[in-house]
C-alpha cells in the first residue's frame, strides 16, 4: 500500500492537471440560446451617426428582460417574454433569428426626432439590431438605425451590452 505522502502527491498532481480544466470557460453544443434574466444597457452616450440625433445627449440606461429561446421550427428564435413595455411607436414583440454567428432583429418603425424647439416629430425608420454572444456569458451589439427622412434623416448607431442578472 502506498504511503500518505505518495497518495497525497497522487492528488496534488491530478488536481493540477484537471483544476483547469474544470475552471475552464465551456463553449455550450447548442450556441443559439439566449435564455434568462438579462440586463441589456443601450450606450446612448456613445451613438454615432449622420442624423442629427446622434449629436444630441443623452445618458445610458439599463432595462431588465427575461428571454426564452425555442429551436423546434428549425431555425432558433430568442423571445423576450418579460420586459418594460416599450413606447407607442416602437413594436412590441422583441424577437431575434439566430444566423449562426448573431441574433439579429429587424424592425420598422418611427423614430422620435427631437426639435431644437422642444418638439417631436415621428419619422420613419429601420432598425437592424444584433447581439454577439461572448465567452463570457455576455452579448455585445449594436442597434443600427437608418431614419428614411424628417428632420432626423440620417443614420443612428447605439452600441448595447446584455449582460446576465439574477432572477
Amino acid at each position: 500500500m502506498p504511503d500518505t505522502n505518495s497518495r497525497r502527491a497522487v492528488v496534488v498532481a491530478a488536481a493540477l492537471l484537471v483544476g483547469p480544466l474544470l475552471a475552464a470557460p465551456v463553449a455550450h453544443a447548442d450556441e443559439a440560446f439566449w435564455g434568462g434574466r438579462y440586463k441589456i444597457t443601450f450606450h446612448t452616450d456613445q451613438k454615432s451617426g449622420t442624423s442629427v440625433a446622434a449629436s444630441q445627449q443623452e445618458t445610458a440606461y439599463t432595462a431588465g428582460y427575461v428571454f426564452e429561446t425555442d429551436c423546434s421550427s428549425g431555425t432558433c428564435v430568442a423571445t423576450a417574454t418579460d420586459g418594460p413595455t416599450p413606447k407607442d411607436n416602437v413594436p412590441k414583440a422583441m424577437r431575434f433569428d439566430w444566423t449562426g454567428s448573431v441574433w439579429t432583429r429587424t424592425n420598422n418603425w418611427n423614430w422620435d426626432c427631437l426639435l431644437p424647439d422642444g418638439t417631436i416629430t415621428f419619422d420613419p425608420a429601420k432598425s437592424v439590431t444584433t447581439y454577439t454572444p461572448q465567452s463570457d456569458g455576455s452579448l455585445k451589439g449594436t442597434f443600427d438605425t437608418t431614419i428614411a427622412d424628417g428632420a432626423c434623416a440620417g443614420t443612428v448607431v447605439i452600441p448595447l451590452t446584455a449582460v446576465p442578472a439574477p432572477l
